[in-house]
């Protein structure tokens, strides 16, 4: 039987293609999972990912994050320009700011009680877990995300900005912001401006195709942990 009335919820834009770098977009927030990847130096290594899903009219980003090891708490140096040596974010810091931006926003109620229930996490498959369960139900919610480009294997590719950065006392704070309700919030840095004209300026070249279709498992925590009343 045909439903003719299902025109009302139909999406006359396809959003099956991945958002452009360096733009700010209209998007809806598509949920977090955790998923399982198979090595491709070594087929016989899994990797467990977080991914967080957004989808618009302009295509969708999915933002993939490598659970931390032990080797995520160690902060890199690099010398710059001047030869001085600088101290970068640990990676666990640059996840644990991710995280708490991604919740802050879509869910403030939700990760004032998420804070108040970490003491509890023994992993990182615990933080994914409280996360989702904030997070599903704002499965939907209309916000703005800021990405940036990367140089992946000679093309520029669509990331989220660095939002990481340590003060002079090597203290962590939030130095940037990848998602908003509200579109002001986001802008790009005169340094990032440059970065967006030479890409405009450069020849164009066509974006990979992703394949989506990998299988994906919701986020688990301990069994025989239950965050639902901290939460």
């Amino acid at each position: 039987m045909m439903n003719f009335g299902s025109l009302a919820e139909t999406v006359a834009v396809s959003g099956s293609r991945r958002l452009k770098p360096w733009g700010i977009y209209p998007v809806k927030f598509d949920g977090v999972a955790v998923r399982e990847i198979q090595g491709k130096k070594d087929p016989s290594m899994t990797y467990k990912i977080l991914t967080a899903k957004f989808v618009g009219e302009n295509g969708y980003y999915n933002e993939d994050t490598f659970f931390p090891n032990e080797d995520s708490a160690k902060r890199n140096t690099y010398t710059n320009k001047e030869g001085h040596e600088v101290e970068m974010p640990s990676g666990f810091e640059q996840i644990m700011t991710y995280i708490a931006q991604l919740a802050g926003v879509l869910n403030p109620e939700g990760f004032k009680k998420m804070q108040a229930a970490s003491s509890k996490f023994k992993s990182f498959d615990d933080v994914c877990k409280a996360l989702n369960q904030i997070l599903t139900p704002k499965v939907g919610t209309e916000c703005f995300i800021k990405l940036v480009g990367r140089n992946r294997d000679g093309r520029i590719q669509p990331a989220l900005p660095r939002i990481t950065a340590l003060n002079k006392e090597g203290k962590v704070f939030t130095s940037d912001n990848f998602i908003s309700l509200k579109k002001d919030i986001l802008a790009f840095t005169e340094y990032e401006e440059t970065q967006i004209k030479a890409y405009q300026n450069a020849k164009p070249t066509s974006m990979p195709e992703t394949n989506e279709d990998e299988p994906v498992s919701q986020g688990h925590g301990s069994e025989d942990d239950d965050f639902s009343d901290l939460l």
